[in-house]
């Protein structure tokens, strides 16, 4: 059987990049070293990197593996239990509310998913897999940054330069720093039309994973039209309840 050279090419650049640690490779370092063309490295580890498996420094341009190669490793990752362990409540909370919900984590300045299970109306939100540069967008991303001491906090701002995705997008670092607060100052975060035109949100920090050492938000989305004053602050009431019982969650709170 013919083996599928895109695939081969993608692979090598994953484990170059690997070997090479933090320190991570720039696209004429891979081609160089694997012998591929530079447009071709820029073109696949662009898309790499889209789908999480591969992180871009926005300073040096290196590449290093991405959130979701942990996310493959299955077994090894401590996520893996207490994401099972939340599943259950995640699906209960979704039920309840009949909107979009997710719950994600922070792997170093990332944003990944950990649960996430759709509405089922017809018209409802369906949230990316892997955040990345688009976390200042949403509302667990928000959760989650406004968490994040100073200095990793501007780790991920030189990582994810700031850029408008809809004219309520926090497009600049002070603006981001200014939400953020505010966050910290309230105990929740929302977006309304921030990274696609209408979809609004909500989320709340879940405190177990705090006290794991993992950052972790639950959140909801739905359709901005739906989103109305009502809808908000049950969406809230309901989160805050079921954070609560994931802290309840033996398996979860004694990792």
């Amino acid at each position: 059987m013919q083996r599928a050279a895109t695939v081969d090419k993608s692979l090598d650049i994953l484990e170059a990049t690997r070997d090479a640690g933090e320190k991570g490779r720039g696209v004429r370092e891979l081609s160089r070293l694997l012998s591929i063309n530079p447009a071709t490295v820029h073109n696949l580890a662009w898309t790499l990197s889209h789908r999480g498996y591969l992180s871009q420094d926005a300073k040096t341009r290196r590449f290093v593996l991405g959130p979701a190669c942990q996310q493959l490793a299955g077994s090894q990752s401590p996520w893996r239990d207490m994401a099972a362990q939340a599943k259950p409540l995640v699906q209960q909370c979704q039920q309840e509310l009949d909107e979009s919900i997710l719950l994600t984590a922070l792997h170093g300045i990332e944003v990944v998913t950990l649960v996430y299970i759709h509405s089922t109306q017809a018209l409802r939100v369906d949230e990316p897999e892997m955040m990345g540069s688009r976390a200042y967008g949403t509302a667990v991303g928000k959760m989650l940054l406004s968490s994040l001491p100073e200095p990793a906090l501007e780790a991920y701002l030189r990582a994810h330069p700031p850029q408008s995705f809809m004219p309520r997008t926090l497009s600049t670092p002070e603006l981001i720093r200014k939400g953020l607060a505010a966050v910290r100052q309230r105990g929740y975060a929302e977006t309304k039309d921030e990274l696609c035109l209408g979809v609004s949100a909500m989320a709340v920090l879940v405190k177990p994973y705090a006290h794991a050492g993992i950052l972790a938000a639950l959140g909801a989305s739905a359709p901005t039209i739906r989103m109305d004053a009502r809808l908000k602050q049950k969406t809230l009431e309901v989160l805050r309840r079921y954070a609560e019982l994931i802290d309840q969650v033996d398996g979860i709170r004694t990792k």
